[in-house]
């Protein structure tokens, strides 16, 4: 996945450097979601060369060719998560904030005809959907 990754980025005209490196690195380590401070520290474990406004601009040209998608998970907080394949999906509690990520994309017939209707090229999509968990209801 990683050469993937930086195969994608220099598709797009950029080189594979030492901090969009690591940073992808760092990202298809983390299990899950991460904020940006988090991914610093981590980064800068991994490569102390590595400065924090390096990170931040990487991260922002992740999140602009949508290898990487900003999610507020229904907080305060944007936490990033890899998506090579340009999208992700989440149920989210609004109660006690459980998240489920799931597979299936439920926007596939759907980015197919956003396509043929509006002549839109669909690059990436994130879907959150809010409600309350089962336990939560129980309540």
């Amino acid at each position: 996945m990683i050469e993937s990754i930086l195969q994608a980025l220099q598709q797009a005209g950029y080189k594979a450097t030492l901090p969009r490196r690591v940073v992808v690195e760092t990202l298809a380590a983390a299990s899950g979601h991460v904020t940006a401070p988090e991914l610093v520290e981590a980064v800068q474990k991994q490569a102390s060369g590595v400065g924090r406004a390096s990170v931040y601009r990487v991260l922002n040209l992740l999140t602009r060719l949508n290898i990487v998608q900003a999610s507020s998970l229904g907080g305060p907080t944007t936490t990033y998560v890899l998506t090579p394949d340009g999208h992700h999906h989440h149920v989210i509690c609004t109660a006690c904030n459980r998240t489920v990520e799931f597979e299936s994309c439920p926007l596939d017939e759907d980015t197919q005809q956003l396509v043929k209707t509006f002549g839109f090229e669909v690059e990436g999509h994130l879907i959150e959907l809010y409600g309350l968990c089962a336990e939560c209801r129980a309540m």
